[in-house]
């Protein structure tokens, strides 16, 4: 095995176990919530982006359009989100939050800050603020080559501080 795909194969093993930690911090963060996990994901991708097609909250999550439908209607009928008619094609629909969406997001992010300055209670500013920048070169690099392999554009969103995550 070559030099270089012994560091990529290290990188899929500590991404892999990244992702296993984050889904731990955040079932922990979310605990016995109204809204579960992927539903919140639905809901700030719909925050940054409202009103937005459904078509773009699946290919930015990726998920098939049946699952994301499935969530719709959910958080629809929870008080979440609303779907209104889009003023330039008859056959697709735009999806806001509602106060109350937007009021669960909000408090979600403060649950998940909370957990995680607990769990990085010894990492100053910098530290915190380096890992952000560096997760966020990993996201927008892998998702140039998702559009790049499957010819699509990635909607881009911004995050709190206004940089980029797509």
């Amino acid at each position: 095995m070559q030099r270089g795909e012994t560091s990529t194969l290290e990188l899929v093993e500590s991404l892999t176990a990244l992702q296993r930690t984050l889904r731990c911090v955040g079932h922990l963060s979310e605990g016995k919530q109204p809204v579960g996990f992927a539903a919140l994901g639905v809901l700030a991708y719909v925050q940054r982006n409202q009103p937005t097609r459904a078509t773009d909250i699946a290919q930015w999550i990726g998920i098939g359009p049946a699952a994301l439908s499935r969530q719709v209607v959910e958080l629809e009928g929870s008080g979440l989100l609303v779907r209104i008619p889009s003023p330039t094609d008859a056959r697709a629909q735009l999806i806001s939050l509602t106060p109350q969406g937007a009021e669960e997001v909000e408090k979600a992010y403060d649950r998940r800050a909370t957990v995680l300055a607990g769990l990085l209670k010894d990492w100053d500013e910098a530290k915190i603020s380096a890992a952000a920048a560096t997760m966020n070169d990993i996201q927008q690099v892998l998702r140039a080559g998702l559009d790049d392999i499957h010819g699509k554009t990635t909607p881009t969103v911004n995050g709190p501080e206004g940089a980029p995550i797509v």
